[in-house]
């Protein structure tokens, strides 16, 4: 498979402005593929990625959705609708078990109710602590149990009636008077991506391109760590079109270092070899002027050069020998046409 030039990721931190709004950058890509990378990998951003949403809610006295609730400013819609909208960082080990986990809430307190105000959580951390929930009137007390499970998308309360029947018994709750009501879960944590798409190096007949994705979440996620799942989601796709266990076993990107090195031993010029002045006259007539070339020679070919003599020949291959020995952990020879001058016989004779 012919190899192309390694490319780079990073974050761009001249316009990060915290971990949940950053960029990121990839480069150098060949032409065309900023944008076709850029594209799966913004679609999968904002539709794919796993978080933590509601989708069930139990409120004492409450037996459906389209009730109100005495000495509580917001009717049971509202109330539903500003619970909804509180953020839970994701924390995949407390889903291990039943992909279920429930926060409890329960206060008599007068007065605004926000989301710092809910402290039985059960572990997960509470990202918008400010979010308004309701107004509690004095005599007046709101209790209720609210159920997250992890998952991809949106997902409406239709269908999270049906999973309520799933969890069942599951739904533990000390709350004797109420229904369990399914509720809209809205899992995606990223909330703006934008992909951006310039080329490199434009005088030069290659055009590179440069892919700068920009990635803002609801504070549940990082950035960079909806990015890393974005890439296990299309990575995983084509691990199975490939059939190929791990995408590593292809060798498809170059080692810049390794190539660079490499050149820089496979062209020194023939001078390099220390040859006598008449067999280095007699290669430059020829075209031969590096090594590499050199390497690529039988020593029939080597024999047919005009004005080499069999102890010229024997001296360059002694000293192509010598040069391979220092650097035999190069491979400077291409697979057809390599040769290996050790099992060369001595030739003796003079020109």
């Amino acid at each position: 498979m012919e190899k192309i030039q390694k490319i780079t990721y990073k974050e761009l931190l001249a316009e990060k402005v915290n971990d949940f709004e950053t960029t990121f950058v990839i480069e150098p890509l060949m032409r065309g593929y900023a944008n076709t990378m850029g594209t799966v990998i913004r679609r999968t951003l904002l539709s794919s990625i796993t978080s933590v949403a509601p989708f069930a809610i139990k409120i004492n006295n409450v037996q459906h959705e389209f009730e109100t609730l005495v000495g509580i400013e917001e009717d049971v819609i509202n109330l539903i609708a500003n619970i909804r909208k509180i953020k839970f960082s994701y924390t995949p080990e407390l889903f291990s078990k039943d992909n279920l986990a429930k926060v409890s809430f329960k206060s008599n307190k007068e007065g605004e109710v926000t989301a710092s105000d809910i402290t039985d959580t059960n572990g997960l951390v509470i990202v918008n602590r400010d979010q308004y929930i309701c107004k509690i009137a004095k005599g007046s007390s709101l209790e209720f149990d609210l159920y997250l499970r992890t998952g991809r998308g949106y997902i409406d309360f239709e269908e999270n009636k049906n999973i309520i029947q799933e969890y069942g018994p599951k739904l533990e709750s000390k709350i004797k008077k109420g229904q369990f009501l399914a509720i809209d879960s809205d899992f995606s944590p990223v909330k703006q991506c934008a992909i951006h798409c310039e080329e490199l190096n434009t005088s030069s007949k290659t055009i590179e391109e440069r892919l700068k994705i920009f990635v803002k979440t609801d504070g549940s996620l990082e950035s960079k760590d909806a990015m890393l799942q974005a890439a296990q989601i299309i990575i995983a796709h084509f691990q199975i079109i490939g059939n190929i266990d791990a995408l590593s076993t292809i060798a498809l990107f170059d080692d810049n270092k390794e190539k660079k090195e490499k050149a820089a031993k496979i062209t020194l010029p023939i001078e390099k070899l220390n040859l006598t002045i008449r067999s280095l006259n007699a290669l430059r007539r020829a075209n031969y002027n590096t090594v590499e070339e050199l390497l690529k020679l039988s020593e029939e070919e080597l024999s047919n050069i005009k004005n080499l003599g069999k102890k010229s020949v024997q001296d360059i291959v002694d000293k192509l020998k010598e040069w391979k020995e220092i650097h035999q952990d190069d491979e400077v020879s291409s697979e057809d046409n390599a040769n290996d001058f050790s099992d060369e016989p001595t030739i003796e004779g003079e020109e």
